[in-house]
């Protein structure tokens, strides 16, 4: 309720009690019988004027209380339209170009988040690809066209560079705040640092894919700055020959969290650090989701998954893996083709929450 709707809401409480007011004493008047105190009285004229008041106070009372009534209408449809609108911004269309030009304006947009953030050293290991057969890293050929796109992209900041022999450590569970070892690391001791993961998702038999950047802080494995676009020529940079490719990518994203659970986790007293975790091998729905929710949502979200599909080799013992998240955003298959069901559950409870439908859209259908 606005605040000029509230004021209206008190003026027309205040009317309905003065005209109540009005009705007991007309109410009162009609009551009124002769007396032998004052046999002059004109008893009959008071019952009149107690009538005459109590026909108005009625009409009143009436008045003001089918306008009560369509301001609480009014204040009703308001909050239903404010809620669709809120539901809505994480909704969009995906935006599609050719690797190329993707990754030009993709890199950008990335290392100015990064810079605006504090961030001093930005560590680029490699581009990596992402599909049914798991991740694995991506040719010379196409490694060295992206790290060209984020070194003209970093101009003369000079903040991107490699890091040499980069690897996790191999005794580390991912709950620490160092997790990698890497040449003249005392170098960028004091630094702010960031891993910027560049990742192709190949859907299976897909002509196109999406193209995610994400920067990683290398203390709390948070994804600070994330960028997503779908690649058009995406089975054409990998080289890929088959007559069965078809766009198997989605066009446009949806979440209907009608329960607002989402906005709710957001502003939890503790703090807590979701990690997206789904079934699917290529990742594209929890990719699509991390897209929207940083962009549209105060949730933090960590990669440690990615870190781990990346990195895992080196581990002394992968199975005790955990990373730095303490809840969850789960997607799970929904009963509709193209639907899936999110679901939000803190490390160590058993109570799961309902978080909204994703439903994917896509051109050929």
């Amino acid at each position: 309720m606005t605040a000029s709707q509230r004021i209206q809401y008190l003026k027309l409480e205040e009317a309905i009690e003065e005209a109540q007011s009005d009705l007991k004493s007309g109410q009162y008047m009609i009551k009124t019988k002769a007396s032998s105190l004052d046999p002059n009285r004109n008893v009959q004229e008071i019952i009149k004027r107690g009538e005459a008041t109590i026909k108005r106070a009625q009409a009143e009372i009436e008045s003001r209380q089918i306008g009560l009534a369509n301001l609480l209408t009014e204040v009703e449809v308001e909050q239903q339209k404010q809620a669709m609108a809120a539901n809505k911004r994480f909704n969009y269309q995906i935006e599609s170009a050719n690797y190329q030009d993707a990754i030009q304006l993709q890199t950008q947009q990335l290392l100015k988040t990064c810079w605006e953030l504090g961030y001093e050293t930005l560590f680029y290991d490699g581009l990596f690809i992402q599909d049914s057969s798991g991740t694995r890293r991506a040719e010379t050929e196409l490694r060295n066209q992206t790290y060209d796109a984020l070194i003209d992209a970093d101009g003369t900041k000079f903040s991107v560079t490699i890091p040499v022999d980069f690897k996790l450590k191999p005794e580390t569970d991912g709950t620490d705040k160092d997790l990698f070892s890497y040449e003249n690391a005392e170098i960028f001791k004091n630094d702010k640092k960031a891993l910027i993961n560049i990742e192709l998702i190949h859907p299976a038999n897909s002509s196109s894919g999406l193209l995610v950047l994400r920067a990683i802080d290398l203390k709390t494995q948070q994804i600070t700055a994330h960028q997503l676009i779908k690649i058009s020529n995406l089975a054409e940079l990998l080289a890929l020959e088959s007559d069965n490719l078809e766009d198997k990518t989605p066009d446009q994203f949806e979440l209907n969290d009608k329960t607002n659970t989402i906005e709710k986790l957001s502003q939890l007293s503790k703090p807590y650090l979701f990690e997206i975790t789904e079934s699917s091998p290529t990742q594209e729905v929890s990719e699509l989701l991390t897209y929207t929710l940083l962009q549209n949502s105060q949730l933090q979200l960590a990669t440690s998954d990615f870190i781990f599909r990346a990195y895992g080799l080196s581990l002394n013992a992968p199975e005790n893996w955990r990373g730095q998240a303490n809840a969850h955003i789960q997607i799970e298959v929904g009963d509709k083709a193209h639907t899936y069901q999110l679901n939000a559950v803190a490390d160590g409870s058993d109570r799961i929450l309902p978080s909204g439908v994703i439903t994917l859209a896509y051109q050929s259908n």
